[in-house]
């Protein structure tokens, strides 16, 4: 059949066809948003993070009593804890720490050398207080310089993430360089730090003592591989034990705060996916419903061929012809759907820009299931008799 004959055939059916060609629009745009969100969902939580993620569990800790919140109080209070802690079988290691990496937010500062302020500020840079065995527990590597000890407790000395040294001073050597917040004695390895600071890998740390934990802090635990469910069922009853006038938070493994930290995105893609195959299940039933209606509709006309001598063949890819070109037609509009729908998510989340290649693979994605769904009205066609179709002429 020709492009005349086919386009004439859906303007006799103009309500039908629009409605038809709309919904293989909405459904292409939709689906190629819902495989770029899912993308850039997968890379998130997929991109390496600097942190042995099912190895490391935290949990929030906050005396009830407000003496136990101040100092020298809370200093003997988290020193019980962490003692405890450490003899629980299969811990490595477990300090506190005043926040955990890989949150949304949290404690910032801005950092900058001194007497170059201006060319050198990084505003939202997380820092960390803690003790020695953060580092152990964190799993991070030394640079260059040396790792804080407990003779730097209390001093202005600091420890920089590597792609933080590298903003500030570029590639001059950090060891020894004064900002505002102290000396950088070494420069450590990068770790994911906080989603919205100036970069998720910066960061800075320091020992020193929390002077109070209105809002609680955080102890953050190593174990051994494979060992971190066993550790988690123990590790709330004996923070409790060592100090019982204390709210405690759920235990999470880090990879579960990471999947917290991008719930949002994670979410979006699950839902737009699940919206997506119901998308395709009802263009599919649509696509039946119209190829089976017109099936019906076309009985004389194909008797008539089959009278003529057209083949089964001729008339099954005669009608599968007509919902090629309509789902042609509703993917051409369906392009642009895609990329005014990405245009409108991209104002409110972070999705990546439609390449050209995505909307072209989701046309034959789109191309496949209309066959799939005409294939049946199209085999029902091809079984219409001569004599039977030309008994009403």
């Amino acid at each position: 059949m020709s492009v005349f004959l086919i386009v004439k055939s859906l303007l006799r059916r103009k309500v039908v066809t629009a409605l038809l060609l709309l919904q293989l629009a909405v459904t292409l745009g939709l689906v190629v948003n819902s495989l770029l969100l899912a993308s850039a969902a997968k890379e998130l939580v997929d991109q390496p993070t600097g942190l042995a993620l099912e190895q490391i569990l935290t949990v929030w800790v906050k005396p009830t009593s407000k003496t136990l919140r101040l100092q020298p109080a809370l200093t003997e209070v988290i020193s019980r804890q962490l003692t405890a802690v450490r003899q629980i079988p299969g811990v490595e290691a477990a300090d506190f720490v005043n926040q955990i990496p890989l949150r949304q937010g949290g404690s910032n500062w801005n950092i900058f050398e001194r007497d170059r302020q201006d060319e050198s500020n990084v505003d939202s840079v997380p820092y960390y207080y803690s003790s020695e065995q953060i580092f152990q527990v964190l799993g991070v590597q030394l640079i260059t310089g040396r790792l804080l000890t407990q003779q730097d407790w209390g001093i202005d000395n600091i420890l920089l993430t590597e792609k933080l040294a590298k903003q500030l001073f570029a590639e001059q050597n950090p060891v020894g360089k004064v900002t505002n917040n102290g000396t950088v004695v070494g420069v450590v390895s990068d770790f994911y730090s906080q989603r919205y600071a100036s970069h998720p890998f910066y960061g800075q740390i320091i020992f020193g003592p929390l002077h109070r934990a209105e809002q609680g802090y955080q102890l953050i635990v190593r174990v051994a591989p494979g060992q971190s469910e066993a550790v988690r069922k123990q590790l709330a009853e004996v923070i409790r034990n060592a100090e019982p006038e204390i709210d405690i938070g759920t235990v999470l493994r880090m990879d579960e705060n990471r999947d917290d930290v991008f719930r949002s995105e994670i979410g979006l893609a699950t839902l737009l996916a699940v919206l997506s195959g119901l998308m395709l299940l009802v263009a599919m039933i649509s696509a039946y419903s119209h190829a089976h209606f017109h099936a019906l509709q076309m009985q004389k006309e194909v008797g008539i061929k089959r009278a003529l001598g057209a083949s089964k063949a001729r008339v099954l890819l005669d009608v599968l012809s007509e919902s090629w070109l309509t789902t042609a037609i509703g993917a051409g509009f369906g392009i642009l759907v895609c990329y005014g729908l990405n245009i409108s998510l991209a104002k409110v989340i972070s999705i990546p820009a439609v390449p050209v290649w995505l909307p072209l693979l989701t046309m034959l994605l789109l191309l496949l299931c209309v066959t799939l769904a005409t294939w049946y009205p199209a085999r029902i066609a091809t079984r219409i008799s001569p004599a039977t179709a030309t008994k009403t002429l």
